[in-house]
């Protein structure tokens, strides 16, 4: 293999393992709290950094967003407590590229108590 065709070659598949990986970094994401019925949810936008936290019964219970910063920063949290059908948005600033790792739970707003039984499995997302 000639070196110009060597180099052709290797130059194609960086470029192509970079699309792959910017395609990582725009990925969306979603968690809902454990136990049927997805009581509270939670989503996550890459682009800009946007969670949004879903109340989706009408149990009593505020649903809330549990997320952890790569500056080793968290629980920070994201309370809706207007109610059933409701969401709130959370409009986030941080590092394109870097990590949030967040999860789903319910808690009681008026004492800032989350119900740790209630919180859904953790996930990792790319902003």
């Amino acid at each position: 293999m000639t070196a110009l065709r060597r180099s052709v070659l290797i130059t194609s598949m960086v470029g192509t393992i970079l699309l792959a990986g910017g395609a990582t970094a725009s990925a969306d994401s979603e968690r809902c709290t454990s136990g049927s019925g997805c009581a509270g949810r939670v989503t996550f936008q890459s682009y800009g950094e946007v969670f949004k936290v879903y109340d989706q019964a009408g149990d009593g219970h505020s649903a809330v967003a549990l997320y952890w910063l790569p500056d080793g920063s968290g629980p920070h949290l994201v309370w809706n407590a207007n109610g059933n059908g409701t969401n709130v948005t959370a409009d986030l600033e941080f590092a394109e590229g870097s990590w949030v790792t967040y999860r789903a739970c319910l808690g009681e707003y008026g004492t800032r108590a989350v119900l740790q039984s209630t919180c859904g499995a953790t996930i990792t997302d790319i902003a």
